[in-house]
């Protein structure tokens, strides 16, 4: 297995990363990374639905769309992101994916636990939502870590439909939702968790990014994530 840690932030680069080694290599390999502030909406999402476009505007906050479905989310650079990229050909499968995941966690003496279609709990708090697609037989699994997140972003750029929790008991997002550093022993920075993390998995190889590969990534990320028909677009 295969480990590519890295010090990028830009979201289009880093999306464009994951689809890359998806399509374009034979890898299995593990992603950990992290994006300046930005709303990343699902690949079928009405991006102007998802998110406050004042709110992205007034605080300097990034729009891009990913490849998988599922719902919009905000990244900073207190949130943990980890893709899994494997050959699979079975069905879409979050909990087997987002296991290894849970398991990092609680190894670092968190009560982690899955939960739901695709989130990870901590004490009853989601720290983690995930996604997936499926393409050609392999998979690319990836989620999202809240450890440090501005709360106060995150509840303001996004917009949640009140039917998705009419009648469901949740008051809010705010309410659902908790960082991880608080619940740690010890805060360390974001950067210095997402290193415990990669430490853990056990056997992995480093992988560098070679010169094709940052050429063919870099195509991506300026043809596909940033070009805003992509962005805008329900479907490419």
């Amino acid at each position: 297995m295969l480990l590519l840690t890295h010090s990028r932030t830009e979201p289009g680069f880093n999306l464009a990363c994951e689809e890359y080694f998806l399509t374009q290599t034979d890898l299995e390999l593990d992603i950990f990374w992290r994006n300046t502030p930005v709303v990343v909406v699902g690949r079928n999402q009405d991006a102007f639905l998802e998110a406050d476009g004042e709110y992205l505007h007034e605080h300097g906050i990034g729009l891009v769309r990913r490849i998988t479905g599922g719902g919009a989310v905000y990244h900073d650079l207190g949130n943990i992101c980890y893709t899994h990229i494997r050959r699979y050909n079975g069905p879409v499968d979050f909990q087997r994916f987002a296991a290894p995941m849970v398991e990092a966690l609680r190894n670092l003496g968190l009560d982690a636990e899955f939960a739901g279609r695709n989130d990870i709990l901590i004490h009853g708090k989601k720290v983690s939502g995930t996604a997936q697609t499926i393409w050609k037989g392999r998979v690319l699994h990836h989620g999202t870590l809240l450890y440090d997140v501005n709360m106060a972003n995150l509840t303001g750029v996004l917009r949640v439909s009140e039917e998705k929790y009419k009648g469901r008991g949740i008051a809010s997002v705010a309410a659902r939702v908790a960082n991880i550093r608080p619940m740690m022993k010890e805060g360390v920075s974001a950067e210095a968790f997402m290193e415990k993390l990669a430490g853990l998995w056990d056997g992995a190889e480093q992988y560098d990014l070679s010169a094709r590969d940052l050429t063919e990534i870099e195509t991506l990320r300026r043809e596909v994530y940033e070009n805003p028909k992509w962005i805008k677009d329900k479907i490419r």
